[in-house]
Order: structure tokens, then C-alpha cells, then sequence
């Protein structure tokens, strides 16, 4: 007979030991210009390098990558370069976490850093909450022009929706954080991540960790620093196969949030007021009416938060529609492929 604690075998809390080891695994790929600066922030810890182990997964680096990270003059109890043949992001996690030996594991993507006591921060709301995971609010700062813009886009409700990590500074149980921590059994029950969804199975996983039992909780005082793409093409690439990812997740009828669904609604629906339209006057209204919502929330948004970071807030409304169409139309066209499987 099957239980309630064989269902939800992630039902808290969680014990993890006094003084944990903690593995930190790091997929990447030709990240010469940040990945030291990662390690540098790993190394400041104080929470104490020895009890931390680094696993880089580098899916096969053509420019100083793997050189640097060979060359770091490591405090660490160890650091590794992993192996990443399927050079996709949910491939170096699965090859990361085969290595990983600690009490728990982070997750943390090389366009960051983090603050001096992130890892101490994690460990400690693991032992305080009981939590499967836990994260915190993540600042995402850009570098150039359109950078800032983009950084500041990132950090909008306006932009991202309810991403709460993205802005919110309350304590919390969440869908998702960026650069989790974890506790060990969570690998052992929910097993490896689905590398047959590169972009989007952390978020997934994340929700086989919910129906596991598992609580994920967004701590403030858990901070990290994201570097976010220098051009509006280069984050069209990004958010399409973001929006692809989740598009095949939903057809594979995996569990979506709201927020998932929006950017896909308006590259639809558009369109399709836009044929309508022409043989309805009412329509045509809405369609009207829709528009200029969406470029006054859009305007009224980017002026609001570029102020906060001197970015260009036409660079930043430019980068918001950059995130919405570009995301909308991978959503769309991930959802339409994986059902022609």
C-alpha cells in the first residue's frame, strides 16, 4: 500500500548535518570573460572554501575557459572540470551532480556572483526552514548600454511577471529561485534533470520537486549578482528558447505557471485581433485599446526602473518587447513541435 510519506518523500523538514559540505556545480560554455570572477566570489566565502566543493561543467570550451579553471589556485576542498559532452545547460548539471558529494548542492550559472556570505545564508535557511531548496532575490546588473537596459527590464514585474526572485524582498514559499540551494535527497528522489528540454527543465524540476513535497523558499538574505546578454539579439536567442523549453513542457502536459502563458497570448492574439479587425470596427477598437495599454505600461515601467540604474528607458521598453515576442514566439513554436512528435 502506498503512503502519504511514499508520495511526498520531500515533505519537510529536512535534516541536514551541523556543518554540511556543499558542492557548488556550474555549467558553462566559452565563459573566459566571467568565470574567474565567479570563483574569486566562491573563494571569499565565509562560510569557509574548505568545506566547499566546486564542479565546473564546461560543455567543451573553445576559448580560455577550461584554462583558467585548470590554473585557479584553488582553496577549495576541491575543484573539478566536468566533462559536459551534450554542451547543453541541463547536461552539465546531470554531469555535475554525478560528481557532487556534498550534503547539498548549488546550482549557480557563470554570468554571476556571489555575495561573501551566500553560502553560509543558504545553509543556514536550509537548517531554519527545513526546506527542500531555498534562494534568494538575485540583482541582475548590465554592462554597456544596452545591457543596463536589459538589466533593468529584467528587474520589472512589467518584464519577467510574478518572478518574485526578480524584485521581491519578502521571505517566502515560491515556484522557483535562481541559483538554488538544495538538499541532498531532493537529487535522490526527483533523480536527474530532462535533457530533452534544454532552457527550461529547472523550472521543471523545480515542480517535480513541489509534487515530491519538497518547499522551495525565497530568503532576502541570500544575495547573488547576474550578468545579463549585451545585446537585444543575443537576448532574443536567450528568451526564444526559454519560451521553446516551456512550450514543450506544456505540451508534454507538465504543470505552467500564469506568467508562462502571457508573452505567447499577445504574439497570438495580435494577430489574429489584427484579420479580425478588418471586417469589425469593435474589434479593431480592441485591438487599439490593447496596443496602447501595453506601450503605456510599457513606457510608464522602463522610465520607472531605468531611473533607478541610468538606464535608457527606451532601450529598456525596447529590451521588454524584445523578452515578450521573442518568448511568446519560442513558446509557441516549442508547443507546436513536440506535439508533431
Amino acid at each position: 500500500m502506498t503512503t502519504a510519506a511514499d508520495s511526498r518523500p520531500l515533505a519537510g523538514p529536512l535534516p541536514l548535518p551541523a556543518r554540511p559540505l556543499v558542492s557548488i556545480v556550474i555549467p558553462c560554455l566559452n565563459e573566459e570573460r566571467y568565470i574567474t570572477g565567479l570563483l574569486d566570489s566562491l573563494a571569499a566565502q565565509d562560510y569557509g572554501a574548505g568545506d566547499i566543493e566546486v564542479l565546473v561543467a564546461d560543455g567543451g570550451s573553445t576559448d580560455r575557459t577550461r584554462e583558467l579553471v585548470a590554473a585557479y589556485p584553488s582553496p577549495f576542498r576541491s575543484l573539478q572540470l566536468v566533462e559536459n559532452p551534450k554542451r547543453i545547460t541541463v547536461g552539465g548539471l546531470n554531469a555535475g551532480m554525478e560528481a557532487a558529494t556534498g550534503d547539498c548542492w548549488i546550482i549557480i550559472g557563470a554570468h554571476s556572483i556571489v555575495r561573501g556570505d551566500f553560502v553560509r545564508e543558504s545553509v543556514d535557511a536550509l537548517h531554519r526552514t527545513g526546506a527542500a531548496c531555498v534562494g534568494g532575490p538575485i540583482e541582475t546588473v548590465g554592462e554597456g548600454a544596452v545591457g543596463m537596459a536589459i538589466a533593468a527590464a529584467m528587474s520589472s514585474p512589467f518584464g519577467v511577471g510574478n518572478a518574485k526572485f526578480r524584485y521581491a524582498e519578502v521571505e517566502g514559499d515560491v515556484d522557483t529561485v535562481p541559483f538554488g540551494c538544495y538538499h541532498r535527497k531532493v537529487w535522490d528522489v526527483v533523480g536527474r534533470f530532462d535533457e530533452t528540454v534544454d532552457g527550461a527543465d529547472e523550472d521543471s524540476y523545480n515542480a517535480r520537486l513541489i509534487e515530491a513535497g519538497g518547499r522551495i523558499v525565497l530568503i532576502p538574505a541570500i544575495r547573488s549578482t547576474y550578468y545579463p546578454r549585451r545585446s537585444l539579439k543575443a537576448l532574443g536567442k536567450q528568451y526564444w528558447e526559454y519560451g521553446a523549453a516551456k512550450g514543450t513542457l506544456l505540451s508534454r502536459g507538465r504543470p505552467l505557471q500564469p506568467r508562462h502563458f502571457a508573452p505567447a497570448a499577445m504574439v497570438a492574439g495580435a494577430p489574429a485581433l489584427f484579420v479580425l479587425g478588418r471586417f469589425s470596427g469593435k474589434v479593431r477598437w480592441l485591438l487599439r485599446l490593447l496596443g496602447a495599454a501595453y506601450i503605456g505600461g510599457g513606457l510608464y515601467t522602463s522610465r520607472k526602473v531605468a531611473a533607478k540604474s541610468g538606464a535608457n528607458p527606451w532601450l529598456t521598453l525596447a529590451a521588454m518587447a524584445t523578452m515578450h515576442i521573442t518568448y511568446g514566439a519560442g513558446f509557441l513554436t516549442g508547443a507546436w513541435r513536440e506535439r508533431q512528435k
